[in-house]
């Protein structure tokens, strides 16, 4: 039977005055789930071992090599008591490699006892070649030497020079592709590092067994050498078609052991680390004349107030650090809290722990967008297509960047922050080159005029917009006019061409409507009086 609530257990929670005289047992905590928060994992591992009845010392390998010591919780038999347990790095000389981690060490170290070997015989044959030349040389200075027996010693070195010359040329042309063989393993064994022998953690526990046989383990921890974060990818075929939102999640860890096979969730959340419940205090209520002055008086009421303040910034944190992924909507069961959202992938993953990311997939969705076009000369003459979106907030969607892919083309990059938006969320798709916009200063109608103690002067602009595409656009277009900050400024709007005036602002809108291989064009310009002694920049 197995203890219903875990046993939360600190490091030196207990240091009992108990004898523990058998070896330590030595077991692998397998690891099962994995909950990945933005910036922290939880691991749950199991195991099952035969204890003796009595006092025992069990050393848990393959667990992560850096603990949230607060957050270590364990489950086991109604006749086991959890002493006291602590995480340790290298307690016991066990070997934690994986099969993964051994198949492609064992690769690399062969290729380079092969490598070693052919540059061993290289050397070898090198050797023998200086010894048939310095032998050849004695014997060639020899001044009794006939020219008989010279001939006999050139028939003689001739082959065997030759065949020692021709093994080098050999042995070379292995080195070199045993090289390539040496530097491919040696990738695919960086691949995997990280769950080397004293990169796992351990696990050390103390329990008294009222009851010899197989006991049942139940682990779970807090690790931060983990983390993912939301990326996307936008789809769309054209300006009448639905926008697809593919979700994904970038996950990464480094906690020195490998995720084999793991049931993965995803969670939005921050965890958080306090182990201490909360103690309510009395609440006092002041009138909003009084609050200031009692507040100055009172650290209470200073911590009430600085503990809401928090609050409200942790909501933010939670709700900005959400989630994104892919088509595999059929296996991935999303959750919706109140304060974050959960993705439990009914598909085993496996990730190393090499710190690198491994792209996982959670949902694809088809969401309506209105398109529109966009420019904004006075900054940049160039035309955005722009996605409006409404009703988003059931995508659970949060800040973080996305490839582009319109028309089937990638046409680039753009960054998701929902958190600007209110109810419409407008996602840029990158620019549109076959829509051309050129902005144009009418020099005869722009000028400079003194007039007394005053300078006024006018710029007025010509707005060319060509839709070089083959089907009609709907573009909207901004203009500015500056705001005044002086009384002795005087901004006037001489020329809006029917755009729709902010004058908050001193933006000027335009909704145009363009056929195909249509021109249109648009006038705005405005006016500046101020003292003729005082320098503006239009």
């Amino acid at each position: 039977m197995m203890i219903k609530s875990s046993l939360l257990l600190c490091v030196g929670l207990v240091s009992a005055n108990l004898s523990f005289s058998q070896k330590a047992i030595v077991e692998k905590a397998d690891l099962k789930n994995v909950t990945v928060f933005t910036n922290a994992a939880e691991l749950s591992h199991t195991a099952n071992i035969n204890i003796p009845s009595g006092n025992s010392e069990i050393v848990f390998t393959h667990v992560a090599n850096s603990i949230d010591e607060n957050s270590i919780q364990i489950g086991t038999g109604a006749n086991v008591n959890i002493l006291s347990v602590r995480p340790a790095l290298n307690y016991t000389d066990t070997d934690v490699k994986t099969e993964a981690y051994r198949n492609v060490e064992n690769e690399y170290k062969h290729a380079l006892t092969v490598l070693k070997k052919l540059q061993n015989q290289k050397a070898t044959e090198e050797s023998m070649l200086k010894l048939l030349e310095q032998n050849q040389k004695v014997a060639g200075d020899n001044s009794s030497t006939t020219v008989a027996e010279l001939a006999k010693m050139a028939e003689f070195y001739k082959p065997k020079y030759l065949e020692v010359k021709n093994n080098i040329t050999t042995l070379d042309e292995k080195i070199a592709e045993q090289q390539n063989i040496v530097d491919k393993a040696k990738v695919q064994f960086d691949e995997v590092k990280g769950q080397t022998s004293g990169s796992g953690g351990q696990l050390i526990v103390q329990v008294m067994n009222n009851q010899a046989g197989n006991q049942p383990f139940h682990i779970s921890y807090l690790t931060r050498r983990a983390n993912w974060s939301a990326s996307y990818e936008l789809r769309a075929e054209n300006t009448t078609s639905p926008l697809q939102i593919v979700y994904k999640a970038n996950v990464s860890q480094q906690t020195g052991v490998d995720w084999q096979q793991v049931n993965l969730r995803l969670s939005t959340s921050n965890p958080s680390q306090g182990g201490v419940a909360p103690t309510l205090s009395p609440w006092h209520l002041y009138y909003q004349q009084n609050l200031s002055a009692t507040l100055h008086g009172r650290g209470a009421g200073l911590q009430i107030r600085g503990v809401a303040k928090q609050s409200k910034i942790a909501d933010n944190v939670l709700e900005e650090v959400a989630a994104a992924p892919e088509a595999l909507n059929d296996y991935v069961q999303q959750v919706e809290n109140q304060l974050n959202t959960t993705f439990d992938i009914d598909l085993p993953y496996t990730i190393a722990s090499n710190g690198k990311q491994h792209a996982v997939s959670l949902k694809e969705y088809t969401h309506p967008a209105n398109y529109q076009y966009y420019v904004a000369p006075r900054i940049n003459q160039e035309v955005f297509l722009l996605a409006e979106l409404i009703d988003y907030e059931k995508l659970n969607l949060v800040s973080g960047q996305a490839n582009v892919i319109f028309e089937n083309m990638l046409v680039g990059k753009t960054f998701i922050n929902p958190m600007e938006a209110t109810d419409t969320l407008k996602l840029s798709l990158g620019r549109d080159k076959m829509i051309s916009v050129k902005r144009e200063k009418i020099n005869d109608l722009s000028s400079s005029r003194l007039i007394g103690n005053s300078r006024t002067q006018t710029a007025l602009y010509e707005i060319t917009i060509k839709n070089n595409k083959k089907s009609a656009v709907s573009l909207t277009l901004q203009e500015q006019y500056p705001l005044s900050t002086d009384k002795s400024m005087d901004v006037t709007l001489d020329e809006s061409d029917g755009g729709e005036v902010n004058r908050d602002t001193g933006i000027v809108t335009w909704k145009l409507n363009i056929p195909a291989g249509g021109t249109q064009k648009v006038k705005f310009g405005y006016s500046v009086k101020h003292p003729k002694d005082k320098q503006i920049n239009l």
